[in-house]
């Protein structure tokens, strides 16, 4: 009995140990994207704070051409790697739908990794 509980001692001490050393490791990826419909700076900002409530958006920026109607929106991100599946972090959806929210095109969507 003795053996069994020092080998179950054994075995959740070496795995709290193993627990307690993992930390998630992040990226920064900057997204670009490109945006049409848009009638205003104020429906440009509406977006933002919109954009600025997603998990994972640390800054957000647009490029606006109003004889166009367009804006390019660049949103730095910061996301965990993700490890499974189930990790609920940062999602590309969200930009898109806050874009479709405000009455405005969402057009093309591309990304760059800043740190690995």
């Amino acid at each position: 009995m003795k053996t069994f509980l020092f080998a179950l001692f054994i075995v959740l001490f070496y795995g709290n140990i193993d627990g307690q050393n993992y930390s998630p490791r992040y990226v920064t990826i900057k997204y670009y994207y490109v945006i049409e419909r848009v009638n205003s700076e104020s429906q440009l900002n509406e977006l933002k704070n919109d954009f600025l409530q997603v998990k994972g958006v640390d800054e957000v920026k647009f490029e606006y051409k109003p004889e166009k109607q367009r804006a390019r929106a660049i949103i730095l991100t910061t996301q965990k790697i993700r490890q499974s599946e189930a990790d609920d972090e940062f999602q590309i959806t969200s930009l898109k739908q806050a874009i479709l929210r405000h009455n405005m095109l969402p057009m093309e969507l591309t990304e760059e990794v800043v740190e690995p």
